[in-house]
């Protein structure tokens, strides 16, 4: 690969526009976070795990699949799960159909905090994400973030 010469580098359109992304999930995330620890006493990895998890048939899944959505590794994972177990936020169960296999599942308790999470997380994002776009800046936005999700490339 060519070597890229500092002085045109720095300007190149990728280097500005992931910084670009970087300063504004920043800047929000730090908000967001803040506003769900505030809410729930959860960390952004278990409020996202309760999240994505919610989003699955009757909010059960494999933990892996879960974790998949997150970037996470299977280690990462596992220790996500076990501190959500023991927070009492999600059950694991024997899957019916791979005797070998768990699958997680939202307790009471994890609704609650997700509900919680959500009440504190939506106004945030209405405010700082959505209200400065039109709404079709929002489709153009979902619809590059999308293209640029490896986790939602075939």
């Amino acid at each position: 690969m060519d070597a890229v010469p500092i002085d045109g580098g720095v300007e190149h359109e990728g280097v500005v526009l992931w910084g670009l992304m970087g300063n504004v999930y920043r800047l929000i995330n730090d908000r967001l976070r803040h506003d769900i620890a505030d809410a729930t006493g959860l960390d952004g990895s278990e409020f996202e795990f309760l999240l994505r998890l919610a989003r699955f048939p009757d909010a059960r899944g494999m933990a892996t699949r879960v974790g998949e959505t997150m970037g996470y590794s299977s280690a990462g994972t596992t220790k996500l799960v076990a501190r959500l177990e023991r927070k009492g936020l999600i059950e694991r169960t024997r899957d019916p159909e791979d005797g070998r296999a768990y699958l997680v599942g939202l307790t009471e308790a994890g609704s609650e905090a997700l509900r919680l999470g959500l009440e504190a997380h939506v106004p945030r994002l209405e405010e700082e994400v959505l209200a400065p776009l039109t709404p079709a800046q929002r489709r153009a936005l979902q619809g590059i973030l999308v293209s640029l999700d490896p986790t939602l490339r075939d």
